[in-house]
């Protein structure tokens, strides 16, 4: 399946499903493990997909062998797979796999060929993907432990489209930071 971009809520516009389909309807969606709403894009008039939103921050531990539990409202979103990769700044981002294809496609589309190279050598050899064992924990890649200066103590971030693991004090400091500037938030 080939992901394209979806129109303003409403708006029935883009390029969304397998070339040559276009999006005919998109609306809100709430559900009630998901904080939030999904956005759910009906491809066809038989088939849908929800693209559900990862919000919310969460206090976790890493155990020994590397395991964090994945907070419960993101589980489901996980079930088809999902991307572990080194994250913008000290951190680390976890995407679900349909959303690091589309999100790789869309980077790479508009990259020149040397900045390709160095995104893509930076990037994909660091990545791994990951599953949940039966009790809905993934193992963190010690490499990417070590990149992200993980203790055994974080904080698991929903960004929207994909959530982070921050070591929990450089997340609180990120926060103050962030605060003490008196960022504008539109909200």
């Amino acid at each position: 399946m080939k992901w394209g971009k979806v129109g303003n809520f409403g708006e029935g516009i883009g390029s969304v499903g397998r070339i040559g389909e276009v999006c005919r309807h998109v609306e809100r969606v709430p559900l009630p493990f998901i904080v939030g709403f999904d956005l759910k894009v009906r491809i066809t008039d038989r088939e849908s997909v929800t693209l559900a939103m990862f919000l919310g921050e969460y206090e976790h531990t890493i155990d020994a062998k590397g395991r964090m539990a994945v907070p419960a409202r993101f589980r489901a979103q996980m079930d088809r797979g999902a991307v572990i990769s080194k994250g913008m700044g000290t951190c680390l981002s976890i995407y679900t796999l349909e959303r690091w294809e589309q999100r790789s496609n869309d980077l790479v589309a508009g990259m020149a060929s040397d900045e390709l190279r160095d995104f893509e050598r930076r990037i994909y050899p660091s990545a791994s993907e990951v599953e949940l064992d039966a009790q809905g924990r993934m193992v963190i890649p010690a490499k990417l432990r070590t990149y992200a200066e993980l203790g055994n103590e974080v904080t698991v971030a929903g960004v929207r489209d994909h959530f982070e693991i921050w070591d929990r004090a450089t997340w609180q400091a990120y926060q103050e930071r962030l605060d003490s500037e008196g960022s504008q938030i539109p909200f």
